[in-house]
């Protein structure tokens, strides 16, 4: 349980930029009481994982960045992994692979990863770090920064909002799927976007959360 705690935690750390993470950021994250937070983090400290200062906040380590990326990598390689053998749904991959994160060897992650081709990105085309905590660079730009009237590729969508996830699949706001901005509100910062021929408005809130690659 401590193990997967402290997993929790580095990847946590990882997801909220590594660096100068405030406890009460880190807390709501995790959906814990801010003193586990910093009592969690200090044993993070102790273990060489984090480097921690009192009121300005956490940052990972060079190891600790390692160790975050490993479960990462445990994580999105169960999603494909969930994906192709059994089909799951975007929408179910991140909470069947937060369970079987933790319990997964290094022996069976080599193994799933030989198994899919050793993937460079997971169903909702997130980069899955390499064995020894590669990432692999990319262009991907929010589709909130994207310019209108170009020709993109979606590469990433959201992988734990259940319900946004279902939104995005019913548009066709897949990975692989090219879509065109027509306008954008100068306002609220929602947009009209042309996908399968069919104009649909996307609001800040998704499009502060899709990622785009400009073909």
């Amino acid at each position: 349980m401590q193990s997967m705690a402290r997993e929790d935690y580095l990847k946590s750390l990882w997801k909220l930029g590594s660096k100068n993470v405030a406890n009460q950021e880190l807390a709501n994250h995790l959906g814990v009481t801010p003193a586990s937070a910093t009592n969690m983090i200090q044993k993070l400290s102790k273990e060489g994982l984090v480097d921690y200062i009192p009121y300005k906040g956490a940052s990972l380590t060079g190891k600790g960045v390692k160790e975050a990326l490993s479960v990462v990598r445990r994580h999105r390689l169960l999603e494909s992994f969930l994906s192709k053998t059994l089909g799951l749904s975007r929408e179910d991959l991140h909470v069947e692979a937060e369970r079987l994160e933790h319990a997964l060897s290094k022996e069976l992650e080599h193994e799933i990863a030989k198994y899919l081709g050793n993937p460079i990105r997971d169903p909702h085309g997130h980069p899955i770090p390499g064995p020894n905590g590669e990432i692999y660079t990319n262009d991907d730009l929010l589709l909130s920064k994207s310019p209108i009237n170009e020709s993109l590729m979606i590469r990433q969508v959201p992988d734990s909002n259940s319900e946004i996830l279902a939104w995005l699949e019913f548009n066709g706001m897949v990975p692989g799927a090219q879509i065109i901005i027509v306008s954008k509100n100068q306002f609220d910062g929602g947009m009209a976007a042309n996908i399968n021929n069919k104009i649909i408005h996307i609001s800040t809130t998704v499009s502060n959360l899709v990622y785009v690659s400009i073909e």
